[in-house]
């Protein structure tokens, strides 16, 4: 397509496309990263309508058009995608815009008191959320919570730890009448966004009535950086209509702020994540050592969030430590895929679903459930964080120093590079390579406990010194909240606190 009939597209755009009217019809992307031919044609164009720097209204207009246009044909390609993957298939109708009769309910029944949306995308976002979550609710009984996610997993958990308080739903797609219809419905008095869920669409819709919305627990990993800043004339846009982005390090501060040339609204806060960190007693430790037969001198190596070929790396690892390896999948699906992987190893699974447990040096523990990892690094004498050693970017390195466990990881950790940095600097994190590297690593810490204790001592501490991020954060979000002695929101008159 030559850029002329790429201009005249995007002039058609303009002129037949009304966001008020919700006639567009779009869908968002969950990251920078997705890409067409127009790629570079249409930043060129976007650079060029009506100058965005001198036309900001124009030029957001055109930007928002393109941006639903472009992702309105995303979502029509990866329609039969949507359809096939069982996966992607999970609250498919919520995110068409099916709203279910229990959120209908549930808006109706809580229609005069206050209301909050949380959104988290899956697991790892909502257990990041939880500490808030809680606290929040000790401080503001009156509010009625709302949660969406994108994932199952992510709705199976929120689920299973809010039941009876709050209404979990899919997040909808970022089309213009979908996302309406849900801000409609629930008609929050605030959005809060956990981690780096930015979604244009919404977050205008959000600014356009008024309706306070901010990211908490904000995250941004160098590589996603470049990404942003790249676009950053798209998207900085639309972070400065955020009310607030709290965030977890001074990093994240500078890397949100360089995104495009917009004044945003940022605090440094910490990592709630950190502050949800909850050991479990010492009387369930022992409880669950005797429940997996293990003994005071077995040496124990727990792999969390694990993707594929990081299976295959520990299996071997262990072969030669002679250790006891519990195995915890990052995702659901592939439960059966590393059984099939433990035994093509010539080892034999045992599964935490068929209440088994460890009976001869053979064995491998499949921990094939969710929201258990942090109770099994409870049993670990050292542990590895997937997602390093399978180029994904890392989980949560800190969560096994709670129970002063040494921790390991592979060379891809740049979505928890703070995480990296803070512990490597401590000594509670070592990082390995590769297979060899890693086994050397395993070998040194089961021959030298001192190393052993002095390296789970140092995370400790450092999950100690990073308390106090979610009264910080709340203190952000509390002054976007709506003052009103009255819970009746049918005959008191609303005003929020710092509203942008």
């Amino acid at each position: 397509m030559s850029s002329l009939h790429l201009e005249r597209s995007i002039n058609k755009i303009e002129t037949n496309f009304s966001l008020e009217k919700g006639l567009l019809k779009c869908l968002t992307w969950k990251t920078p990263y997705y890409s067409c031919k127009l790629d570079k044609l249409l930043v060129v164009r976007l650079r060029r309508v009506d100058d965005l720097k001198e036309a900001p209204l124009t030029g957001q207009l055109v930007a928002i058009s393109v941006y639903y246009f472009l992702l309105s044909i995303l979502l029509l390609v990866a329609g039969p995608i949507l359809l096939l993957k069982k996966k992607a298939r999970a609250g498919l109708s919520q995110k068409l815009g099916f709203i279910t009769a229990a959120l209908k309910e549930k808006s109706k029944t809580a229609a005069t008191k206050p209301r909050i949306w949380f959104h988290a995308v899956s697991v790892g976002e909502f257990n990041a959320l939880f500490p808030l979550l809680t606290e929040f609710r000790k401080r503001h009984p009156q509010f009625e919570i709302f949660i969406s996610t994108t994932t199952a997993t992510g709705q199976e958990i929120a689920k299973s730890k809010t039941a009876g308080f709050a209404e979990v739903f899919y997040f909808p797609f970022d089309l213009p009448w979908i996302t309406a219809a849900y801000l409609d419905l629930i008609a929050p008095s605030m959005v809060a966004i956990v981690e780096t869920e930015i979604w244009p669409g919404f977050i205008n819709q959000c600014h356009e009535r008024n309706t306070p919305c901010m990211i908490v627990n904000g995250r941004l990993s160098p590589r996603s950086s470049k990404g942003y800043k790249r676009w950053g004339f798209f998207f900085g846009q639309f972070l400065a209509k955020l009310s607030a982005i709290a965030v977890q390090t001074q990093q994240e501060q500078e890397r949100f702020a360089a995104i495009g040339n917009k004044p945003l609204n940022i605090s440094v806060c910490g990592n709630i994540k950190l502050d949800g960190l909850n050991p479990i007693s010492s009387l369930e430790r022992k409880q669950l050592r005797e429940k997996l037969n293990l003994k005071d001198s077995d040496f124990v190596l727990v792999a969390g969030s694990t993707h594929e070929g990081e299976e295959s790396a520990l299996l071997e690892i262990a072969k030669r430590q002679d250790c006891k390896l519990i195995l915890v999948p990052r995702h659901p699906e592939r439960f059966d895929r590393v059984q099939q992987i433990i035994e093509a190893a010539g080892l034999r699974a045992r599964r935490f679903t068929e209440n088994e447990s460890f009976e001869s040096a053979s064995d491998v523990y499949l921990l094939d459930t969710i929201g258990q990892l942090s109770r099994f690094y409870s049993v670990a004498s050292l542990a590895f964080v997937g997602g390093t050693l399978a180029n994904v970017g890392g989980h949560n390195l800190a969560e096994p120093s709670m129970y002063k466990v040494p921790v390991l990881c592979g060379p891809h950790v740049h979505k928890a590079k703070d995480f990296f940095d803070k512990l490597s600097e401590r000594g509670a994190l070592h990082q390995g390579n590769d297979v060899e590297e890693l086994n050397k690593l395993v070998e040194s810490f089961k021959s030298c406990e001192k190393d052993r204790i002095q390296a789970g001592e140092s995370g400790y501490q450092f999950i100690q010194d990073s308390q106090g991020a979610v009264a910080r954060t709340l203190s952000v979000l509390e002054q976007y909240l709506p003052q009103c002695d009255s819970a009746d929101r049918s005959n008191q008159k609303w005003e929020r606190v710092g509203v942008r």
